[in-house]
């Protein structure tokens, strides 16, 4: 028998779009290369069956077999999405706090609170990108249950005179939230060519 790993990836190509019976399974993985009993396949598909990865319906005379559906992966927050594109930045804090705050302040069109630096993983430190200005008139405007702006938590601005390291910081950051939640393959390279001098 071929490694077990490519086994269960064999079977699970073949169940990906449709259900099968167990001898309609033997021939389509015989057709592969993989030459098994009948016994040695019912037994692994029954342990398949038991892990969660298929799903196991008799119709009689036959058992029938298909993928499990798959548990959707916990939806993430903005701030989570956030964080691990930042986290994955070549950056000191002071870079690192000024496209937090660059990348609310351009999205919401307001200040960034610390509540929201919070959020994202990120020190708050003094850099010459960011000024702490009043953010009391924009707390209002922010929905409770998506974010709690404690009373008098400060809040920030990215100063109008940004260099670039910043700038291109969030648009890599906004770059990797849109590949995150959007489905963008075939749109772009994955690993592009180094030669092409982009690094979004």
């Amino acid at each position: 028998m071929k490694d077990e790993f490519s086994f269960q990836d064999a079977i699970t190509e073949l169940l990906r779009d449709e259900s099968l019976s167990i001898s309609a399974i033997q021939r389509r993985l015989g057709e592969r290369g993989f030459k098994e009993h009948r016994l040695v396949i019912t037994g692994y598909l029954r342990a398949l069956r038991d892990l969660g990865v298929l799903k196991e319906v008799e119709v009689p005379p036959s058992k029938i077999y298909s993928l499990a559906l798959k548990e959707e992966k916990p939806e993430k927050g903005f701030y989570d999405l956030i964080k691990h594109e930042i986290e994955d930045l070549d950056a000191d804090e002071n870079l690192r706090m000024a496209t937090a705050v660059l990348v609310v302040n351009t999205l919401f069109r307001r200040p960034c609170f610390r509540a929201e630096l919070k959020r994202m993983g990120i020190k708050e430190v003094e850099t010459r990108w960011v000024r702490r200005v009043d953010g009391r008139p924009y707390v209002s405007t922010i929905d409770p249950d998506k974010l709690v702006v404690p009373d008098g938590d400060p809040a920030y601005e990215c100063d109008c005179e940004l260099p670039p390291p910043p700038i291109e910081m969030v648009l890599k950051v906004l770059s990797g939230v849109l590949k995150e939640v959007l489905d963008l393959s075939g749109l772009y390279e994955k690993y592009p060519q180094m030669t092409l001098g982009s690094n979004l």
